[in-house]
């Protein structure tokens, strides 16, 4: 095709507006002086795409003459021609009323200071609320951090913080990428950095864009707070609502929502879990004898006793008071865990040491096994503890099954039975302060 031809100039505008025309293929059909003269003295491009002189440009702009061929109006403001350009394009329609083109114009946009209210914050009050701010230019693509997210970014003061979403944590960039896309204008998002310095932070981010005038983005200016001791309050209170306070262990809670979840496992892989229900022996004889401190002393030993002797897959947890339930998963079969009961039976047949006490040990276990005696927790519960009562009921230290037969050995009844060391009296009792914290197996 010729060279395209020259549409008017508007002498009445202060800034210098370019105006040109495309057929449906985006081939420029006719442009105005002022556009011309930007490419003498070379030959004005033929193509629109070519028009602009920046590849990402180009490609923004081509997009946006398409969809005024599709019908629509667009606006879009862009850096072009060294310049940022408002641009102002529509369909152009024959006499019918079909669209053979478009029509396009583009003036110069000027720059709109930036309020005093979206510069930087103070750097003291920044460090002191441990917060961070920032600003985007859309036109010259460029980040403006304050002190404090420099700082937050384990980053020096002089130091260049380029793109910003390269400290979000790898597993959450996709997260905080879907999060800013859904959200339009403003956005708010709790997410994981990984600061210059390899720490992991836990970080509250806002953001909002500023528009100009005639609704163009120009900006997007956005805070990040660090709520690293926030997170790790709410996962101490979260495991703090989980755990017996005494002896460290989960609590009915826990067992509950383990229980659950290991019979819902079974029941997709095929094999078995059970719960081991353990009582032990008239423990009101030996808060009788030997004062409640001597008491939970012993129950916190006992527990630790338990914990150290199961798997690091199985859940050991404090019903109440000196009722123990232990969690086992992924067992092949039932005795597996008649198997684990009479491991359990065995390492309580030893003493505890309660300070400069030795005192007997003695323990009732019932057993359930998922989905022989119970598919939900409610069932496997009460069917442990009838075999536990059972065992219990004839004269204890034994192990029940489904509350139908003992495994293990009975022996008399008894009541509890300092091996060394003596009591006096009740001033003589060895006092206990904090308790040792126990971990429940996870």
């Amino acid at each position: 095709m010729g060279r395209p031809a020259r549409l008017w100039h508007d002498r009445g505008m202060e800034t210098p507006r370019y105006a040109w025309i495309t057929d449906n293929y985006l081939n420029v059909l006719a442009l105005n002086e002022a556009l011309a003269a930007q490419h003498r003295p070379n030959r004005p491009p033929s193509k629109v795409a070519e028009l602009w002189g920046e590849s990402e440009t180009c490609d923004l702009i081509s997009g946006a003459h398409r969809c005024a061929l599709d019908g629509k109006q667009i606006r879009l403001e862009v850096e072009a021609l060294g310049q940022t350009l408002l641009f102002e394009l529509e369909p152009l329609r024959s006499p019918a009323g079909d669209i053979v083109g478009t029509s396009g114009r583009a003036r110069m946009v000027e720059p709109i200071a930036a309020p005093m209210t979206m510069l930087p914050e103070d750097p003291l009050v920044e460090e002191i609320a441990q917060l961070g701010s920032w600003r985007y230019e859309f036109s010259a693509r460029s980040m403006q951090p304050s002190l404090g997210l420099l700082r937050l970014l384990g980053l020096p003061p002089t130091g260049d913080l380029g793109d910003i979403r390269a400290f979000d944590h790898p597993d959450d960039r996709a997260f905080v990428r879907a999060a800013i896309e859904a959200s339009g204008d403003t956005y708010e998002v709790e997410h994981r950095i990984v600061r210059h310095d390899g720490e992991q932070r836990h970080v509250r981010e806002r953001a909002t864009t500023i528009r100009d005038a005639h609704g163009f983005s120009i900006a997007r200016v956005g805070t990040m707070l660090d709520i690293t001791a926030i997170k790790m309050r709410e996962s101490w209170l979260r495991e703090l609502a989980n755990v017996d306070t005494l002896t460290g262990l989960g609590n009915r809670r826990l067992l509950e929502e383990r229980l659950g979840a290991a019979i819902m496992r079974s029941e997709r892989f095929a094999n078995s879990c059970a719960i081991l229900f353990i009582d032990i022996d008239d423990f009101k004889g030996i808060n009788d004898t030997y004062g409640h401190a001597v008491g939970d002393a012993y129950l916190v030993e006992f527990a630790l006793r338990l914990a150290r002797n199961v798997r690091a897959s199985d859940t050991v947890t404090r019903l109440a008071g000196d009722e123990f339930v232990i969690v086992l998963e992924d067992l092949e079969d039932d005795r597996a865990a008649a198997e684990a009961a009479e491991k359990i039976a065995a390492v309580l047949r030893e003493p505890l040491a309660v300070g400069a006490l030795k005192i007997e040990v003695r323990a009732s276990i019932g057993i359930a096994v998922s989905p022989r005696d119970g598919e939900s927790v409610k069932e496997l519960l009460e069917r442990a503890d009838l075999a536990m009562y059972e065992a219990k009921r004839r004269n204890g230290a034994g192990i029940g099954i489904g509350g139908s037969r003992l495994l293990a050995k009975k022996v008399p009844a008894w009541s509890p039975r300092l091996i060394e060391g003596k009591v006096s009296s009740s001033k003589d009792r060895p006092r206990f302060g904090t308790q040792p914290n126990v971990s429940h197996s996870s």
